[in-house]
């Protein structure tokens, strides 16, 4: 299994007025940043997963994409330098509720504040620019991961020459349905809660 490394980007400023300092973002890469620095996709994971999810092993949800990313594979990384970041919010090593709170030095636990799907897009873009990234052949991603691929599309179009956004759709759920997971999730307050949304497919080539 790939290790994972993880960089402080900084002070967050959120966008439903929230605060967070010093965040961390968990990452693992594979394949080879080319000399001239333009090989680089990015790959944004689901809801229920982590930034692990195309490695191989016994977890479905953590080798979903083992078939799709790696040499001479569809995400190709003998051609490609494939980022994949653990997104805000997550349990798995980038800034989340079970982190400590430099503030307190406590875990934020229940005071985290609310994010939004730029926040934790901003969060990627400013570990790729802390990894001497400025430019991206793609933004890849399923599910939720596909949501955050969108949400490029919207807050950064210059950042990416395109977005591949698979099994998902451009927005949340209705708002019923919403209301609904959000109330399993109090209920269900330590274990997973795996919310089902209407899924579509969206597919596109990588760019050459």
């Amino acid at each position: 299994m790939t290790n994972t490394s993880s960089e402080v980007i900084g002070d967050l400023y959120l966008e439903l007025g929230g605060f967070l300092p010093s965040v961390e973002a968990a990452y693992v890469t594979y394949g080879k940043l080319s000399p001239q620095r333009n090989n680089a996709i990015l790959l944004t994971h689901g809801y229920t997963t982590t930034h692990l999810f195309c490695e191989g092993g016994a977890a479905a949800s953590e080798s979903s994409w083992h078939d799709g990313v790696g040499p001479g594979k569809a995400i190709d990384t003998e051609r490609y330098f494939v980022i994949s970041s653990n997104m805000l919010g997550s349990s798995y090593g980038t800034t989340a509720p079970r982190s400590i709170d430099p503030r307190t030095g406590k875990p934020y636990g229940p005071h985290f504040p609310p994010i939004t799907l730029k926040d934790i897009v901003t969060v990627q873009r400013r570990l790729l620019e802390k990894l001497g990234i400025n430019r991206l052949l793609a933004v890849v991603g399923p599910s939720y991961g596909g949501m955050q691929a969108f949400s490029w599309a919207t807050e950064f179009p210059d950042f990416m020459k395109g977005t591949v956004a698979v099994v998902t759709s451009l927005g949340p759920p209705p708002a019923p349905y919403s209301s609904g997971s959000h109330q399993c999730c109090e209920l269900i307050p330590t274990g997973t809660a795996a919310i089902t949304m209407r899924l579509w497919v969206w597919s596109t080539r990588l760019p050459t």
